[in-house]
């Protein structure tokens, strides 16, 4: 399976029969054959959807796999497929599971061709220096919560928040996936552009998984695993 990397928390999954496109906003999309194409969009954030995937995808085969809270922007459409936290879903031959986002909207987890991905959107230990404690606590407890119920899934790829805003917590939320979940292979994301965080996060000992972290260092970037 190729994995490229598009912008902040887009990525294109490629396994042998479709491509799948998560949270594109913005950026350049390489070039696609005729394989069918998955758009996933986790929310309505303005960095995690943009109307304009249904412009660079029209002239494909396409299906569009939105979180509910996008449907006020998007409208319905005969290939649009709005989904809501924690369910389940088959789309063609692709299973979908859904998990309830620690902000707005959904996370992913998908089985296709005998590969399991995760995309997190937005479901983050999103704890913030100068919050409460009790604010704190509580965010940690939802977050540990949902990736909870992941536990004896073997996760292929999983794309995962690392965000320097959150200063002294930045880490959180990837170490306790990567420390409780099985995933061969994490991508981190919505790090803006702040490259440079992921090298502190292996530098500082976070992972003590057997998960494989993809440095990104530039957009556009592609892996083969």
């Amino acid at each position: 399976m190729d994995i490229t990397y598009i912008e902040h928390s887009g990525f294109i999954a490629e396994p042998d029969k479709c491509y799948i496109v998560f949270d594109y906003y913005r950026g350049i999309i390489p070039k696609l054959n005729d394989k069918p194409v998955y758009v996933f969009s986790s929310h309505s954030h303005k960095d995690h959807y943009n109307s304009k995937i249904f412009d660079i995808f029209k002239n494909k085969n396409v299906k569009y796999i939105l979180s509910h809270d996008i449907k006020k922007k998007a409208g319905e459409g005969e290939n649009i497929i709005y989904v809501k936290a924690n369910e389940e879903y088959m789309i063609d031959d692709i299973y979908i599971r859904t998990l309830k986002s620690t902000d707005i909207g959904v996370a992913f987890l998908i089985k296709v061709e005998n590969k399991t991905i995760l995309h997190c959107g937005d479901l983050n230990d999103w704890r913030w220096v100068g919050e409460s404690k009790a604010y704190n606590n509580n965010m940690m407890t939802n977050f540990r919560r949902e990736i909870d119920k992941l536990k004896g899934e073997a996760i292929d790829a999983a794309f995962i928040p690392l965000d320097p805003r959150q200063e002294d917590y930045y880490y959180e939320g990837m170490e306790y996936i990567l420390n409780t979940l099985e995933v061969k292979f994490a991508f981190p994301m919505h790090f803006w552009h702040s490259y440079e965080i992921i090298d502190k996060f292996i530098s500082e000992g976070h992972n003590r998984s057997n998960c494989k972290i993809i440095r990104i260092k530039n957009k556009n970037e592609k892996w083969r695993i």
